[in-house]
């Protein structure tokens, strides 16, 4: 009876020591999540910046509706240091009609964030993108990475000045990673859950590696703010636009000189097409032509 009483006592401490294992072990995992994040945003913060612009925006009269003003305004933005040599990318929508564009730095171990202002290198309205450049050398700059190479569920961060709020971080999933949001747009956009807000536009959504698979672009909302749907533009498309910027000033895309005509009842029967709906194909050289004749 003793012997059998001793082996439950024993049994019971066996499993009191290996429940407190484990509640260290788990303490001891989040220990390291966290330490992990923090060191995956101080590595990758100090290259993204927030942009100050300043434009003129017409606003009406109440009093006389024919009279316009012409009022100055300020906002805000983020973008991406991706050269050491000052070339920040960004949203078109950020820097768009801004005069001057002014890059905020952030502060490093030695000093303060300061004001540098930037210039204008190339906008692609079509991606919405845009490079600036400071004259500035040696600045802290984030790799791109594939995404291509992103699939659902994957952790991102992201990075940048919501509400003018400088250097904040958010964290989330990718929760789509090849996203279309109309038929006339032909990019297909990151879809996250991480806290996206006006002033996160050309901000950095970085993978647990650090390295820059997205940038912050817009949001779907009914209040105005975060409502967990944010879209980026994937880092590939980011990647070919900056290259071409850089060299360029623009950017330069392929097309396959073809037109396409809705078929009407009319068109149909003078076809004698079997069905009065459809599209007709054609190239530039016989559209041209028949813009001739006509």
């Amino acid at each position: 009876m003793k012997s059998g009483v001793m082996a439950g006592l024993v049994l019971l401490t066996a499993g009191a020591q290996v429940a407190i294992a484990q509640k260290a072990a788990g303490k001891n995992s989040l220990i390291e999540l966290s330490g992990s994040i923090r060191e995956l945003t101080n590595r990758v913060a100090p290259a993204v910046v927030e942009i100050l612009v300043t434009g003129y925006i017409t606003v009406e009269d109440d009093k006389s509706p024919a009279s316009n003003q012409i009022s100055r305004q300020s906002s805000s933005g983020s973008g991406v240091i991706v050269d050491p040599d000052g070339y920040i990318m960004t949203n078109a929508h950020v820097v768009h009609g801004a005069v001057p564009v002014q890059v905020l730095i952030p502060a490093t171990a030695n000093g303060r964030s300061r004001s540098v202002g930037a210039r204008v290198v190339g906008i692609d309205s079509e991606s919405d993108l845009a490079l600036i450049r400071i004259e500035e050398h040696g600045l802290p700059t984030l790799k791109f990475g594939d995404s291509d190479n992103l699939r659902q569920g994957d952790l991102v961060f992201a990075l940048g000045s919501p509400m003018g709020l400088q250097n904040s971080v958010s964290m989330g999933v990718v929760s789509a990673a090849a996203r279309a949001v109309s038929d006339d747009n032909p990019i297909l956009y990151i879809q996250t859950d991480a806290s996206i807000n006006p002033g996160n536009s050309g901000g950095a959504l970085v993978d647990t590696e650090g390295l820059l698979i997205g940038m912050n672009a817009f949001i779907v909302t009914r209040s105005g703010g975060n409502e967990g749907i944010g879209f980026a533009i994937p880092s590939n498309v980011v990647r070919n636009v900056y290259g071409q910027l850089r060299h360029k000033g623009k950017v330069s895309r392929g097309s396959v000189g073809l037109f396409v005509q809705d078929i009407t009842p009319v068109m149909a029967k003078g076809l004698s097409l079997p069905a009065p709906h459809g599209v007709v194909i054609g190239d530039e050289i016989g559209r041209a032509s028949c813009r001739e004749r006509v």
